[in-house]
């Protein structure tokens, strides 16, 4: 037996508990979620959040993967003290992940990003290190290498992946690099399985399950594009075991899940309603048949779907093929022979993989057929989304006596600095997506004396003037009468180019966009507020990846033509991410479809509930529909050129004919716009609007 020294055993043991704990911890953590959580979208931290339903479970694991990392760094043979600390350090650093949970699944927070980075980098670069310092066996060089591949794959990954697919894939690559490493070593120690004969078919049956989850994994990364007349969906294999066997669509409206007898791999196929069905949209009398795929269409996208999921399938297999060759030439074995073993375990995995499919998943084999949300509801009344400008004309005076008594009680009970006159009241509404609420808009805005509205995005759901001429937006604008300041959101273009929308609604009289074009922004002065805005530069049926790093551009252009000028009292964008880097006295910002705000960083609500589209939810009782919350804002300047107040509004039902506040709320603005006063400035009323383009300098 060769001396290694360390102990062995426990390092493997405590290895094979960070693995389990972790991997086993995040999938059965997501089980417990809601339907909404999505495992390929959403991260793993989401799942500790302190909102989070599973939060124990994830939190566990995590503490419980990083006292296993302790504990290997302290009983792994032959591992320097470099490798030593790094490897404790991560472990560390998973605990406390664990110790700064995020505020909830949908928010982030600095020192737990931060924490879950160093965490990644050290198990990343462990190996290197312990390579270094002793000359550890060939393993080191392949695990550092990999650790290394992982590193750059979550910091330079295509941004199309889906960033809980991506980070799953790093986490569980990084967490088995000390595994392998561990069991390397207890091998390399003299510890054996039974015979060499019992030790090569656990091998080979170890090596076809590894590409098996290679070539199921390959379907995510890469998934299948399946398209009818009016849809399209993309369709990927799903390796979690507990959903085997079942064929899963997410909707905007809740999930359609189709159960059938075997242990075939699952499928997930998320549905995508294609721009084309504007068109149809638009005509009068189009029933719900209209809009159904034939079975032709549907046969032949099921065809196509099936060959392309198979040869990616294959492809991820073939892959694990090659590293197993890899390593067999670098510990100078034979190449042949684990060429030939590998290529052997591809086939049997295709082999079983394809047979469990096709004998599972036929139409008359279905054994359960389950939608969540209201998809049937949806369907058996679908005039309901007819009623939605009726109900708008029907309720608004109803809203806005409530917001009247609001102000009463306001002025009864509200501090002293908000009682002060105003220079500039402005309307703040978001993510409207072909809602036509402007009767209700209208009304607000004459009966709360507003000076101005403030829409930050996604006027429309599928980027295209047809569907916002069919919704009235254009000519709802127009009724509104005050300025209406608009930025483009992600839904309100067709492709990185396309201007179409903005187009048009500059031919709208009282429209003043705030980024007319790519490389022209403008700055907007009412009543001396210094108004501007930056456009979201994604478009609907974009990956909806790499957000931040999209905005960039954007963030740059905006720099460079405001270099050296005055902060604006009011910066307005679709994303988070740009109201979050530009300085302002207050920014807002949309798209989240929430009300919230953060220091100066206002996120406006959606007004209409996100649309006709994606209004709808079930009650908890499951009866009958309940609105989206709608939202909205009213901001109001002071005469030193401030913000004085902030009143926020949350009410639901508004198509059902039975509207109600969740809640009203007033904020000091001193809470909001925290900049002194400047004695030079004085805002007023009686100051005109005044726009003035500025150009992107040339670079």
């Amino acid at each position: 037996m060769a001396e290694l020294g360390g102990r062995p055993r426990l390092a493997l043991a405590s290895a094979s508990l960070a693995a389990v704990a972790l991997i086993g911890g995040w999938t059965y953590a997501a089980t417990l979620q809601p339907a909404e959580y999505d495992p390929m979208v959403d991260s793993i931290s989401a799942l500790a959040g302190r909102e989070a339903v599973s939060a124990w479970v994830m939190t566990t694991a995590l503490v419980l993967t990083g006292i296993a990392h302790v504990v290997t760094a302290s009983s792994l043979p032959r591992l320097g003290r470099a490798g030593r600390v790094l490897l404790a350090g991560a472990g560390l650093a998973t605990v406390g992940v664990a110790a700064l949970p995020l505020p909830s699944a949908r928010e982030s927070r600095p020192s737990h990003t931060v924490v879950a980075a160093v965490s990644f980098a050290l198990l990343a670069a462990w190996p290197w290190f312990a390579l270094r310092a002793r000359r550890m066996h060939r393993v080191a060089a392949v695990a550092a290498a990999t650790g290394v591949a992982l590193l750059a794959l979550v910091a330079f990954g295509p941004l199309h992946w889906p960033f809980g697919l991506v980070e799953r894939l790093v986490a569980g690559g990084l967490v088995l690099i000390p595994w392998v490493s561990a069991l390397t070593a207890w091998w390399v120690a003299g510890h054996r399985i039974g015979s060499r004969r019992v030790r090569g078919a656990l091998g080979f049956g170890l090596l076809t399950v590894v590409t098996a989850l290679a070539g199921a994994a390959a379907t995510a990364v890469a998934p299948v594009t399946a398209q009818t007349r009016h849809y399209q969906a993309q369709v990927s294999l799903n390796p979690d075991p507990f959903a085997s066997s079942t064929l899963v669509a997410p909707t905007v409206f809740g999930d359609v899940v189709v159960t059938f007898p075997g242990r075939a791999p699952g499928i997930r196929a998320t549905p995508q309603i294609r721009e084309t069905i504007t068109d149809l949209l638009a005509r009068p009398g189009v029933s719900p048949s209209a809009l159904a795929p034939g079975p032709l269409e549907l046969d032949h996208a099921v065809r196509s779907a099936a060959l392309a999921l198979g040869l990616r399938f294959l492809i991820g297999a073939l892959l694990v093929t090659a590293l197993v060759t890899l390593v067999a030439h670098m510990r100078r074995a034979s190449t042949l022979r684990s060429g030939l073993r590998g290529l052997a375990a591809t086939g049997l995995a295709c082999a079983v993989t394809g047979s469990a499919m096709l004998t599972t998943y036929h139409p008359d084999r279905a054994t359960g057929f389950t939608s969540t949300g209201v998809l049937s509801t949806v369907q058996a009344n679908a005039g309901l989304l007819a009623e939605v400008e009726a109900r708008s004309a029907e309720v608004a005076p109803y809203l806005t006596n409530l917001v009247a008594l609001t102000n009463a009680l306001q002025g009864r009970y509200t501090p002293t600095e908000v009682d002060q006159p105003v220079a500039l009241r402005l309307l703040l509404v978001s993510d409207l997506h072909d809602g036509n609420q402007y009767p209700l808009m209208s009304s607000l805005v004459a009966q709360e004396g507003i000076d101005a509205v403030v829409d930050s995005g996604d006027l429309t759901t599928f980027g295209t003037v047809q569907e916002a001429e069919a919704a009235g937006v254009f000519t709802g604008i127009e009724s509104v009468k005050v300025p209406y300041f608009f930025v483009r959101g992600n839904h309100d273009a067709t492709s990185a180019t396309d201007t179409e929308l903005l187009d048009r609604l500059a031919k709208v009289p009282n429209v003043v966009l705030l980024q007319p074009g790519k490389d022209t922004f403008v700055e907007a002065r009412l009543h001396g507020i210094r108004i501007r805005g930056v456009n979201d530069t994604r478009w609907f049926g974009d990956s909806g990846k790499g957000t931040w790093v999209a905005q960039q551009p954007a963030i740059a252009d905006y720099r460079a033509a405001f270099d050296g000028e005055p902060d604006p009292d009011l910066l307005v964008s679709h994303h988070p991410v740009v109201a979050r880097d530009l300085p302002a006295g207050v920014a807002v910002h949309g798209h989240m479809h929430s009300a919230f705000l953060e220091g100066n960083r206002i996120q406006v609500g959606t007004f209409t509930g996100g649309g006709p589209f994606t209004h709808y939810v079930t009650s908890e009782d499951g009866g009958e529909l309940t609105g989206q919350p709608s939202a909205f804002d009213i901001l109001a300047f002071g005469e030193d050129c401030r913000v004085a107040s902030l009143t926020r509004f949350r009410f639901r039902n508004l198509v059902e004919g039975r509207p109600a506040y969740d809640d009203v709320s007033l904020i000091n603005g001193r809470q909001v716009d925290t900049r002194p006063v400047d004695p030079d400035r004085t805002c007023s009323a009686r100051d005109p609007l005044d726009v003035t383009a500025v150009p992107v300098p040339t670079r």
